[in-house]
């Protein structure tokens, strides 16, 4: 029998996290009248966290079904990034295009071993920023935004899901969708973990959340004070990874080639331990915001120029450490929904983090406006996003802190029998050989035969009509 809500009362829907997860999905929304939907967001106005975001063309698509088009190719116009196709679409190459190159660079002279090609797509890139405007124009007009509401606990009950904010606020939602990032609260009630709402800002044991045993030093290098020093340095038009025992370093060209992004990786715990870490957004424990460049390079002695020159340039570098998540066994109850960072929270070896969450959001919200919004129907496509979309995205967490290993020549496939020496010297042309044909899989994750995004919504979407068939 269909649960209907008293008084036939619309649907309330709570999106806890204003990111670009949290406003993709309520943007999803726009034509799912039977329900009002709450976006809860932590800060006091919308803030994007971190630099540019890659749109492939899956992202691309779900953007256009959005409605976002117009107003994203404007964006790309004004960055003259030529990616636009006769003012119409976005173009993208037929043909394989290098992404990244990679260099064994723990030594003076580096040396290039590996190139990356991104098959069938040319990958641009929008600054964050740009997107979450571009989505809070788009946002439906049954969606009320409140910020300065940083969630503390979320319980579910028979009667619906209660949620508790630092500013003493609570209130009651039929369904919840958690976008509230690595350290969300909202998971703790989808896997069973105690709300810790009595004291927020103690610093408490998230077992949920575990160090990959990597931190990195993050910071950006103008164009041109890295021309003045070496005018061909590779990173002014080139993605590239500089490999090395134990570390790695990350730069590739952003801003339209004003900038070069440049992160660098070291190991320096042991992997797998919990995170000490406070609730908040931020903590000494979780990120440290002066540091000085002599402690960087002190972690890359004798490596080769090029990478040296980068993070000598460092412009207010910080030190963030590199988290992962437990594979979640689910990512739903029957009133509550995670997605983004909330539920595969990825490293960033893959770049992968953003573009899988603007998929969930995009799968999820769509699931829910098929829905004839009952509960009992909304339930459905909960579980219907959870069977798409936990797979997946378990995965690509998975090839992602793998990617990472093999950039510091760690990972397991790399212990050869026989070859113990090989680290002290370098690697071996067999390990070489293992690492190039991990790259290329892992960094398939793109363009792999897996469909189009509108097939996978196909595919969600006869699930859900199948299962309501069976019902009747």
């Amino acid at each position: 029998m269909v649960q209907t809500l008293p008084f036939e009362r619309k649907l309330r829907v709570a999106i806890v996290g204003g990111g670009i997860g949290g406003l993709t999905c309520a943007a999803a929304l726009k034509d799912c009248s039977g329900i009002e939907v709450d976006l809860f967001e932590a800060a006091a106005r919308f803030v994007a966290i971190g630099a540019g975001i890659v749109i492939w063309p899956r992202t691309w698509n779900v953007f256009k079904a959005l409605g976002l088009k117009e107003e994203m190719l404007e964006a790309l116009k004004e960055k003259d990034n030529n990616n636009t196709s006769a003012g119409s679409d976005l173009s993208w190459d037929q043909e394989s295009r290098p992404a990244w190159e990679f260099r064994i660079s723990d030594r003076k002279e580096g040396t290039p071993f590996h190139e990356v090609h991104i098959d069938g797509a040319k990958a641009t890139n929008l600054h964050r920023q740009q997107l979450l405007d571009l989505l809070l124009d788009h946002l439906p007009s049954h969606c009320r935004v409140h910020f300065g509401h940083r969630l503390v606990a979320c319980e579910e009950n028979k009667d619906g899901v209660e949620l508790r904010f630092l500013n003493g606020i609570s209130t009651s939602f039929d369904i919840v969708i958690g976008a509230d990032g690595l350290k969300s609260i909202v998971r703790q009630a989808v896997i069973g973990l105690k709300p810790h709402q009595d004291n927020y800002d103690e610093e408490i044991i998230r077992e949920d959340i575990l160090h990959t045993g990597q931190s990195a030093f993050r910071g950006l290098v103008p164009r041109e004070k890295l021309v003045a020093i070496n005018p061909s340095h590779r990173t002014l038009h080139t993605p590239t990874i500089y490999c090395g025992r134990y570390k790695h370093v990350v730069a590739y060209p952003i801003n339209n080639g004003d900038i070069v992004n440049v992160v660098a990786f070291f190991s320096n715990s042991p992997a797998g331990s919990p995170l000490m870490c406070s609730t908040g957004s931020s903590s000494p424990r979780c990120q440290d915001d002066n540091v000085p460049l002599a402690a960087i390079l002190d972690n890359y002695p004798e490596w080769e120029d090029e990478a040296t020159q980068l993070l000598a340039m460092l412009k207010d570098p910080t030190i963030w450490p590199i988290l992962d998540l437990k594979p979640l066994k689910s990512y739903v109850t029957s009133r509550i929904a995670l997605l983004g960072d909330a539920s595969h929270s990825m490293s960033p070896h893959l770049g992968a983090g953003a573009c899988t969450a603007i998929e969930d959001a995009y799968i999820l919200g769509e699931l829910i406006s098929k829905s004839n919004c009952t509960l009992e129907s909304v339930s459905l496509a909960l579980k219907i996003y959870d069977t798409q979309r936990r797979p997946y995205g378990n995965e690509i967490m998975r090839w992602a802190h793998e990617m990472g290993d093999f950039y510091e020549f760690e990972s397991n496939l790399l212990v050869i029998s026989g070859e113990e020496g090989s680290n002290c010297d370098g690697p071996s042309k067999e390990q070489l050989r293992i690492f190039c044909e991990g790259a290329d899989k892992y960094w398939s994750w793109p363009t792999r035969p897996r469909g189009t995004i509108e097939e996978d919504m196909e595919l969600a979407d006869s699930i859900l009509k199948n299962a309501r068939d069976l019902e009747c």
